[in-house]
């Protein structure tokens, strides 16, 4: 429960990382749930994401794929700025975040757009986009404590990091468009 504490006030910019409890079991648990919920949170696109990438098991590839990129992608900024030993509560951070911010757009999405011409998808469409700009400000939350940066850099390095975890991803995934 102290976890969860946590992941929900780096998540109001209130904690640090360096909060977490330095644990591979802990990361290994929030890795998992934040697959979990990326799936999850997927799912009311999955018809759509399945013709894209051709089966539904491909999109859990594609959620393990992008995990593992991401991880990687933050690990090699670690390491570059000297800051590798950093990695495990900044990645724990950052999934355990994720999946909160996650499971929102789930209930988000669940709740209110249950129709496309409904007023409700709308706002459903504006609070997912919101939730979406939040989740990049947390991160760079997690990059400006973990590399002790000014906010600015830690904004710099989420979108680097995005970026470069989305073209690893179409690199090795197949997309049919």
């Amino acid at each position: 429960m102290n976890a969860l504490k946590i992941f929900l006030d780096i998540s109001l910019l209130k904690a640090k990382p360096q909060d977490i409890p330095y644990s591979y079991h802990l990361l290994a648990i929030t890795a998992v749930t934040s697959i979990a919920s990326y799936i999850l949170a997927l799912k009311p696109a999955t018809p759509e994401l399945a013709r894209i990438l051709g089966t539904q098991n491909s999109i859990v590839v594609m959620s393990i794929a992008e995990h593992a990129f991401f991880a990687l992608t933050v690990w090699v900024i670690l390491k570059i700025r000297g800051y590798s030993g950093r990695f495990v509560q900044a990645m724990t951070a950052m999934f355990g975040v994720s999946t909160i911010i996650r499971i929102l757009v789930w209930l988000v999405v669940s709740l209110l757009a249950t129709d496309k011409e409904s007023s409700g998808s709308g706002l459903a469409g504006m609070l997912v986009f919101g939730l979406s700009l939040w989740i990049w400000v947390v991160y760079a939350h997690v990059f400006r404590e973990t590399l002790e940066t000014r906010f600015g850099n830690g904004l710099l390095y989420t979108i680097v990091s995005q970026v470069i975890t989305s073209m690893l991803l179409l690199t090795v995934i197949d997309v049919n468009f």
